[in-house]
């Protein structure tokens, strides 16, 4: 695979700078996970993905140059910081470098990590995880944000989903987004690193706008119907409904658009 570099104008402090680019590659989070070790915070960003995966195990593919497909390479003391927590991060961060562009009204979060603009889904987060050490371990955030596709491409299966463009009508040059939303992904690492995951959480309800609303939750076996109450200590969804409160770790959330005013 043959990669150059890119170097971000952002000031960054934890985020590296240079970024390793690749034309087409498989995943982005497959290339760091490998069996080599990468600088703290390193980037490798993509024009292509030939095997992008979002949560869950689903496909995520985008046409070539018409999205920012990157990751981010982290060693963490995961008995200090939560593994859940970087999700959040992700979303936060890539909330808030959309938002310097989008009007910050028509951006928001979907637990447990999508992000949304006129509530479709503009954006995908996997982060996963090795262990390096007793205490280290291996934390790669993979982010996949739709920037040019056109409205035509959302169909089907991708009819609640969005580029910025289809979404907003702006068109956005992919590295000036990047720059962005690294930047606003260091601030927030820097906030988990001296106030904690509680910090991150606290942003990621603000941001959220179907806390209080009624939603419908479906897990590998049923679904379920109620009011999105909170976000447990652990990052898992908090439902109320008629039989009592139901936690959920790992499942998919829709929303009802007449029913979130």
């Amino acid at each position: 695979m043959n990669s150059k570099h890119i170097r971000l104008t952002s000031n960054l402090s934890i985020v590296q700078r240079d970024v390793i680019h690749f034309p087409s590659i498989d995943s982005t989070n497959t290339y760091l996970l490998g069996n080599h070790t990468h600088p703290h915070g390193t980037v490798v960003l993509a024009d292509y993905q030939s095997a992008g995966r979002g949560r869950r195990g689903k496909q995520w593919i985008s046409p070539t140059e018409s999205a920012i497909l990157f990751s981010i390479y982290l060693r963490e003391n995961i008995r200090e910081i939560p593994i859940y927590a970087f999700t959040f991060l992700a979303a936060v961060g890539v909330f808030e470098g959309i938002a310097r562009f989008v009007l910050p009204d028509l951006v928001s979060l979907k637990w447990p990590n999508d992000v949304m603009i006129n509530h479709r889904k503009v954006c995908g987060i996997l982060v996963q995880s090795k262990t390096s050490s007793e205490e280290m371990s291996v934390i790669v955030i993979g982010i996949g944000v739709n920037v040019s596709q056109p409205d035509s491409f959302f169909k089907n299966d991708l009819a609640n989903a969005c580029s910025i463009l289809s979404a907003t009508g702006i068109r956005l040059e992919r590295i000036e987004l990047l720059n962005s939303i690294a930047d606003a992904l260091d601030a927030n690492l820097e906030l988990l690193n001296r106030s904690g995951a509680d910090a991150i959480l606290s942003k990621w309800k603000r941001y959220c706008p179907y806390l209080g609303k009624k939603i419908a939750v479906t897990d590998d076996f049923y679904r379920y119907e109620g009011i999105f109450r909170d976000i447990s200590p652990s990052g898992a969804l908090i439902l109320r409904t008629e039989t009592g409160d139901r936690t959920f770790h790992a499942a998919e959330v829709s929303i009802e658009k007449e029913k979130l005013s």
